[in-house]
């Protein structure tokens, strides 16, 4: 009798097989999950090559995603936030944009022997359809307001301790001589092209904000400035990039929002009175 020989068994290889296919299910799993958008942010980069002295257009940038150890610290995520910026570097195609790219020199009035002052050119920056206004870091006051007042309308007080840099955007408050309105906002969303100070010191304290605005809004502004009304301005208040408006092609959509101040939560207190300071350090 002829001995037969051994065949494989199937049974064996077939679940060989179906363990070899989890592993590599395994495998593309967890390949697929260290590669997944929670390892990843969004940043701009430029969607073409640009050289240097070019006004950024929405066609010139994208969003895209890339490594968060990739991404620098302080790369644009929103495209708003560098249309309509001038690149001070040639960029390649594909290059996170950040503040360096577009980093301006701020406003330095400085004299020249027998013909005034030169002042740096900012033509090139200003958006379709508007035009740029100089104003004081500080409150054009009346006279008629009281000392104290007049201490608190200084340049820092004003203008947010001088942090105001190029590229930011203001809101202004004013407020009313005769009292009857109280401090209010009345400008909003205006984009600041340059800071800077007309002396020659480079330790001088800035005093003047380059603003632009529509150009029917500037007749406003300035009458403002310079006191024409009651009204007069007290403060600058920076906004967050996450409340500008909307940049585009054919021009600035400003974002304006309400003015209406929050309640203010009521919180158990002490009211001091001259009496009750007679009464605890009077002799």
């Amino acid at each position: 009798m002829a001995i037969q020989a051994n065949k494989p068994n199937s049974r064996i290889f077939l679940l060989l097989g179906v363990v070899l296919a989890a592993a590599a299910a395994v495998a593309v799993l967890l390949l697929v999950r260290s590669n997944a958008p929670a390892n990843e942010v969004s940043v701009v980069v430029s969607d073409t090559t640009i050289p240097a002295g070019t006004t950024l257009t929405p066609a010139m940038v994208v969003v895209t995603q890339v490594p968060l150890t990739a991404k620098p610290g302080d790369a644009y995520t929103d495209p708003v936030a560098v249309v309509g910026k001038v690149t001070q570097v040639a960029l390649a195609n594909n290059t996170p944009l950040v503040p360096g790219f577009f980093t301006t020199p701020a406003l330095s009035i400085t004299s020249t022997s027998g013909s005034g002052a030169t002042a740096v050119s900012v033509e090139t920056q200003i958006t379709k359809g508007y035009v740029a206004v100089a104003i004081p870091t500080n409150a054009s006051i009346p006279t008629s307001v009281t000392t104290l007042q007049q201490n608190s309308f200084s340049g820092p007080l004003v203008s947010a301790g001088y942090y105001i840099l190029p590229g930011d955007h203001i809101d202004i408050l004013v407020q009313s001589t005769n009292g009857t309105q109280g401090v209010r906002y009345t400008f909003q969303d205006v984009i600041v092209l340059r800071v800077g100070d007309s002396g020659t010191s480079a330790s001088a304290a800035p005093d003047v904000l380059i603003v632009e605005l529509p150009r029917a809004q500037v007749p406003l502004l300035s009458a403002l400035v310079v006191g024409d009304g009651h009204e007069f301005i007290v403060k600058y208040v920076l906004r967050p990039e996450s409340e500008w408006g909307k940049l585009t092609a054919t021009g600035y959509t400003p974002n304006y929002v309400s003015s209406g101040a929050p309640a203010v939560p009521s919180v158990k207190q002490t009211i001091v009175t001259p009496s009750t300071l007679d009464s605890l350090f009077g002799g």
